[in-house]
């Protein structure tokens, strides 16, 4: 079994939404490994970007398990 991670990142500058950006990372041997991996990017969304105090960084991360052919 594989596991990828989902990542789907929006930035609101100013009050107005940017364009979705989408990444799949994978090849996780574990669910408990790409879930660690996810908390991580979760807490550094949460981080304010420096200096940048009308910028926000909105954010949907998932651990999926990529299905065998």
């Amino acid at each position: 079994m594989e596991w990828v991670l989902f990542v789907s990142l929006q930035w609101v500058v100013s009050g107005s939404p940017t364009p979705p950006n989408t990444l799949l990372i994978d090849s996780f041997a574990s669910e408990h490994l790409c879930k660690k991996a996810a908390d991580a990017i979760k807490a550094e969304m949460e981080v304010p970007v420096a200096g940048q105090q009308r910028v926000a960084t909105m954010g949907r991360v998932t651990c999926l398990l990529r299905k065998e052919k």
